[in-house]
């Protein structure tokens, strides 16, 4: 309440007006804390659809181009594209992360020099520390440009996988 010439009045509070962002944040971190499974793309949708209710398009749209689910995906397809335009086929792995996919299996599978595992400096003791969701999400980026870049590989006959 506010004291105005010895009047009180009421501040009203504009629920719709606040509510917006509140939601828009909460669908965002329940989709970046979630697992990875494929019901967790309920939690952003719902979140875009409360606020298309409430005719907030603007936090609708930046929730839905901000999800793990458009976001991860439009990275890693990106980078990889800025890749092929320069002609270079890498797989990333972290260095504390070791995966048997870089160990020897491109080696075997692939023709000598055609993918190259590049060591990102992300990790304990290197340049970028994550820990936890952050780490997640970037093991997931990891992984998705790695299944991409194999396949490109393929259908440019540079591997030979048998699966």
């Amino acid at each position: 309440m506010a004291l105005t010439f010895g009047v009180v009045r009421e501040r009203r509070i504009r629920w719709r007006h606040e509510l917006a962002p509140i939601i828009a944040v909460a669908g965002l971190f329940a989709d970046y804390l979630s697992p990875a499974a494929l019901w967790t793309i309920l939690l952003p949708l719902g979140c875009v659809v409360l606020l298309a209710a409430l005719r907030k398009w603007t936090a609708a749209f930046v929730v839905l181009v901000l999800s793990s689910w458009v976001a991860i995906p439009a990275a890693a397809i990106t980078v990889t594209s800025i890749e092929d335009s320069a002609g270079e086929h890498r797989v990333f792995a972290l260095a504390d992360a070791p995966d048997p996919r870089h160990d020897g299996f491109l080696e075997a599978a692939c023709d000598a020099g055609a993918i190259q595992v590049e060591i990102l400096p992300i990790g304990s003791g290197r340049l970028i520390n994550p820990r936890w969701v952050l780490r997640k999400n970037i093991q997931t980026f990891i992984d998705l440009h790695n299944q991409i870049v194999i396949e490109h590989a393929r259908q440019d006959d540079l591997c030979h996988f048998f699966y």
